[in-house]
């Protein structure tokens, strides 16, 4: 059971990590320091509702996500539990998480890749029919 509240756990930072505009923060710290302290942080609070409105303003996330809030809800029985391992071990989870998201990140910018390849290729394909079609109707005149 507690393997399936991490996995749901290390998902949800996963979510919010992949949410914040890295680019706009002006810091010369590690961006994954800073995620790591403000789950920390957060951490402290009194409900995981609270914790995720909290975390999330820490990053100016005005919302969330419904695949977060779905992992919310799966984490919510297990709040005391949630919030207390977080206190103690965040830097695992957060480590966990920070990994999850780029590898997220990294499979959507390759689909990306892979469909605009695709449109390419059958694009090049309409045109060499027309072009083909345009020679075939030059030879009958």
């Amino acid at each position: 059971m507690y393997a399936e509240l991490e996995e749901a756990l290390v998902d949800f930072l996963a979510i919010i990590y992949g949410r914040v505009p890295w680019g706009k923060m002006r810091t010369s710290k590690n961006p994954h320091d800073i995620f790591n302290h403000r789950v920390r942080a957060a951490s402290r609070r009194d409900s995981l509702f609270t914790f995720a409105s909290k975390l999330s303003n820490y990053f100016g996330l005005q919302s969330i996500p419904e695949e977060a809030l779905e992992k919310l809800e799966i984490l919510r029985p297990y709040q005391y539990w949630v919030l207390n391992t977080l206190s103690k071990e965040h830097i695992p989870f957060c480590v966990k998480a920070i990994i999850r998201a780029k590898a997220k990140k990294a499979k959507m910018k390759e689909d990306t890749k892979n469909t605009v390849e695709k449109i390419e290729n059958e694009n090049e394909n309409e045109i060499n029919l027309f072009n083909n079609s345009e020679i075939e109707n030059d030879s009958e005149i």
